[in-house]
């Protein structure tokens, strides 16, 4: 990399990382869903940035990510390709001397049920952690392409001993227009995944009052950042810190509590393994 280009990305950080390290302190977070492995999608182009990037988390009180690259028609990233760059990137980040694990997993979109079903049988997929207790799952933003199934997937990935976590589903204009259509994928056994940028309004007032609502609708939501790069990585104390302003400490206290069960759970196969 060109070392001015170097030097511009580390003061980025830098400013960012100072910004967010005068929030509240609060208990050692969690990140479920983030783009941060270097050069393997639409999120972090360069070893750089995707350095930059954890040194903001940790500023931010992060301690560990799940890398959740996408596996969608375009970028179809599996168990085979996810493994060994996770395993690069904690190399890099011991070489850089920055405190912040990062476990495998993906963001696995769907749009044919039957494929899904196909290659997660064949064991195709790298599920949060690499393990079989929560999976990540999005849609295609185009309504059009939302599985007319897709309750019926749900319900029988439950059945697999995995729980579902929707993605961003506060993004979607075809839940937002009407929040009710995500109520029977949650009564199928999906949780959510409500976007700390989401809710601060940097993608916007109807997202922002969709994820509001999804926070008083259902208790089975997590939060987390799906960091791309330096102009989206927000961590995760801001959106605890939102949802104490604007609904109560008490969800903000139990979003945080489903954060730690989840990491706990997906960092067993890590700990287990010689």
């Amino acid at each position: 990399m060109n070392p001015r280009t170097s030097d511009r990305t580390e003061t980025a950080a830098s400013n960012l990382a100072a910004t967010v390290s005068q929030r509240p302190p609060l208990p050692s977070l969690f990140d479920l869903h983030c783009h941060i492995l270097p050069g393997v999608d639409d999120g972090a182009q360069t070893l750089d940035v995707a350095l930059a990037m954890a040194r903001i988390y940790v500023a931010d009180g992060v301690t560990t990510v799940v890398a959740t690259p996408h596996c969608h028609r375009f970028i179809h990233l599996l168990r085979r390709d996810i493994l060994p760059a996770v395993a690069r990137f904690n190399e890099e980040l011991r070489a850089a001397e920055i405190p912040l694990q990062v476990l495998p997993g993906s963001e696995i979109q769907v749009i044919d049920t039957a494929e899904y079903r196909r290659e997660f049988e064949q064991g195709d997929f790298c599920h949060l952690g690499d393990g079989r207790d929560f999976t990540l799952l999005e849609f295609n933003w185009q309504r059009e392409l939302f599985p007319d199934d897709a309750e019926e997937l749900i319900g029988w990935i439950c059945d697999q001993g995995l729980t579902p976590i929707l993605a961003h589903p506060e993004r979607y204009d075809f839940f937002w227009e009407d929040i009710s259509r995500v109520d029977g994928l949650v009564q199928a056994g999906a949780w959510l995944q409500v976007t700390v940028d989401s809710l601060i309004g940097n993608h916007g007032v109807a997202p922002s009052q969709a994820g509001h609502d999804l926070l008083r609708r259902h208790p089975q939501i997590v939060l987390a950042s799906d960091a791309h790069n330096l102009k989206r990585c927000s961590g995760m104390a801001a959106g605890y810190q939102w949802v104490r302003e604007h609904i109560s400490d008490d969800r903000a206290d139990d979003l945080l509590r489903r954060g730690e069960e989840v990491r706990t759970r997906v960092s067993q196969r890590v700990q287990n393994t010689p």
